[in-house]
């Protein structure tokens, strides 16, 4: 099969690549492995700058009806809730709404390949697996192989996830470093209308997510990492309704599913005919619960890049550049924001001394926030937030 573009998965990320690349008037093929739709581990959070990119695709109302709930802020806690501080959303720099999304990736995702397949230049291809890369001269990429055939383009856009084959495939990925983090979640029956925010408990070796993504759908996941005794999916449910109190008479009804080895770090993020988009382009951890806004955000940035390729106004070189340096600026203050988190996260005390500083001053949470939302960058902290995270 012969087109412009491949897209290799199709999360939140490949599929806003496919659906933008096919609004600009391009030949696109969204592949994924899955049939959708399907489910998968994750924190299920779509931050505000995602929330603005759903409404700019034309998408955000359809979101709604699917049951998605939206967030105005997010909740940190010790475990028993005391001390406790919840934080609102920032207004974005534009004056949109200052509210997330909590969603279910089985009908979120499934939505987003929908609207790619209504598209007349885009073709969707599910339960197609890719088993390896077509290359051209000078070793550049010029299609994937699938398990049914191959599927020829003149780039490639890999958003085939954090453990990403064709980014292996590629030689870009660096080992990682990091100690291991793993997370859990699974999906409670209960009534949501009296949550708006997303619910995060400090518990020094492991964190607790709670957000509601329906009416009566509450996502509780877990992140941890090796510990003695470990933190297995058997006992997922016994550990969540322990630690937990509005789960603990409620049902579970799907889950849990996990995921690990969450920190990736890359090479480089486009070259050789191959962008790497989404969490296939590096990641950090889900501690921040920005993963699927960042993902759809790069995926605008790889559509324009990769746009202005298959057009003819850039070489593959300057695409590659371009898309290289909007990567940067997108993650980098982000990445340092996930680094101070966890060090947060992983000292009971600091995080108590913290907590209870912003009970009274909410300031530095608020800014840590709004780098979080892509709204400031670390030179907004001033000496008195970094007193206040501190506990002084």
């Amino acid at each position: 099969m012969e087109t412009e573009a491949v897209v290799v998965g199709a999360g939140p990320s490949g599929a806003v690549t496919a659906l933008l690349l096919a609004r600009l008037g391009h030949d696109v093929v969204l592949v994924d492995r899955a049939r959708f739709p399907r489910d998968k581990a994750c924190g299920e959070g779509v931050m505000p700058p995602g929330v603005a990119l759903l409404r700019g695709l034309g998408l955000y109302d359809s979101v709604l009806a699917t049951g998605a709930r939206p967030i105005d802020g997010v909740t940190y806690q010790l475990p028993g809730g005391h001390p406790g501080v919840t934080v609102p959303f920032p207004i974005p720099p534009d004056g949109g709404p200052a509210h997330a999304l909590g969603v279910r990736r089985t009908t979120f995702d499934a939505l987003l390949v929908d609207a790619v397949r209504r598209e007349a230049r885009a073709t969707v291809r599910e339960a197609e697996r890719v088993t390896g890369l077509i290359r051209g001269s000078h070793g550049v990429v010029s299609g994937v192989m699938t398990t049914t055939g191959e599927i020829r383009g003149r780039t490639v856009i890999a958003a085939d996830g954090l453990h990403s084959p064709i980014r292996a495939w590629m030689n870009l990925g660096v080992a990682p470093r990091a100690r291991m983090r793993y997370g859990l979640a699974g999906h409670w029956r209960l009534p949501t209308s009296g949550r708006s925010a997303i619910t995060v408990t400090l518990a020094g070796s492991h964190e607790w997510y709670e957000a509601p993504v329906g009416s009566d759908l509450l996502l509780v996941s877990i992140l941890t990492h090796r510990s003695r005794p470990p933190m297995t999916a058997r006992r997922y449910e016994a550990a969540a309704r322990r630690s937990i109190p509005a789960i603990r008479d409620m049902e579970l009804v799907s889950g849990p599913l996990g995921a690990a080895y969450f920190h990736q770090r890359v090479r480089a993020v486009a070259g050789g005919g191959v962008f790497l988009v989404g969490d296939a382009s590096g990641y950090d951890d889900p501690t921040t619960g920005d993963g699927i806004a960042i993902g759809m955000l790069l995926a605008a940035h790889a559509a324009e890049h990769a746009g202005g390729f298959l057009s003819g106004r850039l070489s593959m070189e300057v695409a590659a550049a371009r898309y290289a340096r909007d990567h940067s600026l997108l993650v980098r203050e982000r990445r340092r924001l996930t680094q101070l988190a966890l060090f947060l996260a992983r000292s009971p005390s600091l995080s108590r001394r913290a907590l209870e500083r912003a009970t009274t001053d909410p300031r530095a949470l608020a800014t840590l926030i709004a780098i979080n939302c892509g709204y400031q960058t670390f030179r907004d902290l001033t000496p008195r937030d970094w007193l206040s995270l501190a506990g002084i």
